[in-house]
């Protein structure tokens, strides 16, 4: 079974690749180290969008940990912009993970999270950007622009051929699609020359599309429940779900965008695995699949996990249980408690939405105490995550593996977790059929007793399974 951990280049630079892997292997039985070829979307999270500097020296570290060989970027003006001045640019942390991993007798998988802010982390990437309702350009880049396809068909290419130990590879996509946006007040995308051409091409109406998400924004801005407390006259004469539900029964090219908009992201998906698959068949390939599935029921019906099995060794689940407590609630408060379920009282919707993501509410901090005190989900959301993974792709016949990914010690969350939780969370996931484990949203976060934590939970299930 793989049991893997992330772990940041700089972190594994800073406090030595060797002793790490050690500690990974001593503490929570790690075989396998995943870790950013490409970090270009830190970027996106830092003030004025700069590079990350070393806290000892101030010197930028570099987005790019890998050597690049020009030659793969012909079909594209794009390129990675990797500074020679930054720190750890002269360097290729796969070649020095794979060296001292391979003594260890453990595997090194490669990882990218899509920057799709245009940051000026990739020159030229604003001549890609969506377009919204209106034709304007965004910040956001598109999926169907055909420079920015090209881009990522050199950059996998580039990796893989570059780096002939690499055993996997993993890509992640942390945008949702364009109906919850707007809803929440922002914009829909993306309406560019490109995507209106192919959704023409199958039989997708780009102007009904745009009046129904236009309708979808007024219903969103006329009806909100405000922050500070209800407004009974915001209500919809005929409710809030019935009146979501009559605009998407009025505007049916609005679903129709939806799913195109979702296909367009799977098909990048796709595009990155036929390349990496036409290059080294032997490279397990498999997606970031973000805890936005857990906490989102719009993102849960227009995302099915049936959809990604043909072109996927392996899904990574984020099950991050401390900050999915304070992370779903906000979520719910901003979209599902203020609209979508607003008919009813607080309490009770939570409870609701709860029961909609399959999550019973009894064994979940209510809204009460969440209002008190940010918590942490318990075991039981990791377990039924992990069972709904396993169960929608099995029943497919694939032969794609779900990998659930227990997060722990996320900062910024203040959410203490004990070892008791870890390894309750932990067993849970094992014991609904998870085929591998990642251990921690960054290695460089745990605890190193919540660590090992983790790691007697593995042992103890691997020792029941004989």
């Amino acid at each position: 079974m793989l049991i893997g951990s992330p772990a940041m280049p700089q972190g594994l630079y800073q406090n030595g690749i060797g002793p790490t892997l050690d500690a990974m292997q001593e503490l929570a039985c790690i075989n396998t180290v995943m870790t950013f070829s490409n970090n270009m979307v830190g970027r996106q999270y830092r003030p004025g969008h700069a590079p990350t500097s070393d806290p000892a020296t101030g010197t930028p570290v570099t987005d790019v940990f890998v050597r690049c060989d020009e030659r793969h970027y012909a079909a594209t003006p794009l390129r990675q912009a990797k500074d020679p001045s930054h720190l750890y640019a002269d360097r290729d942390i796969l070649d020095e993970l794979e060296e001292a991993a391979t003594p260890r007798g453990m595997q090194v998988y490669a990882r990218i999270l899509e920057p799709y802010i245009i940051t000026g982390a990739i020159p030229g990437l604003e001549a890609c950007a969506e377009h919204d309702l209106h034709g304007r350009s965004t910040q956001t880049v598109c999926f169907n622009h055909p420079d920015y396809m090209a881009f990522w068909d050199a950059v996998v290419a580039d990796l893989v051929i570059g780096h002939p130990g690499l055993a996997g590879f993993k890509f992640g996509q942390e945008r949702g699609g364009p109906l919850m946006r707007t809803l929440g007040g922002g914009q829909a995308t993306c309406f560019c020359t490109h995507c209106r051409t192919l959704a023409r091409q199958r039989g997708i109406d780009a102007e009904a599309a745009r009046a129904g998400f236009l309708a979808l924004q007024a219903h969103g801005e006329a009806h909100r429940q405000p922050s500070n407390g209800p407004d009974a006259s915001r209500r919809p004469i005929e409710g809030y779900l019935v009146s979501l539900l009559r605009i998407l029964i009025r505007h049916p090219a609005l679903l129709a965008w939806e799913r195109f908009w979702t296909d367009s992201r799977e098909d990048q998906r796709r595009r990155i695995h036929r390349t990496i698959k036409q290059i080294r068949p032997s490279v397990q390939v498999g997606w970031h699949v973000d805890h936005g599935m857990s906490w989102d029921l719009m993102t849960r019906a227009a995302w099915d996990y049936a959809d990604m099995v043909g072109h996927s060794d392996w899904l990574s689940i984020g099950l991050y249980f401390d900050c999915m407590g304070p992370r779903s609630f906000n979520h719910f408060r901003q979209n599902y408690e203020r609209l979508l379920l607003a008919d009813a009282p607080p309490a009770l919707a939570h409870a609701l939405y709860f029961s909609f993501l399959g999550f019973d509410p009894a064994t979940q901090p209510g809204y009460a105490e969440q209002l008190e005190k940010q918590c942490a989900l318990s075991e039981d959301y990791v377990a039924s995550e992990t069972c709904r993974a396993v169960r929608a792709v099995r029943a497919t016949g694939a032969a794609t593996q779900v990998h659930a990914r227990i997060g722990f010690d996320v900062p910024l969350c203040d959410i203490p977790i004990s070892e008791e939780q870890v390894m309750r969370a932990t067993t849970s996931a094992l014991e609904a059929g998870a085929d591998g484990l990642w251990i921690g949203r960054e290695w460089d976060e745990l605890k190193p007793a919540n660590a090992a934590a983790a790691g007697r939970a593995i042992r103890d299930w691997q020792q029941r399974q004989g």
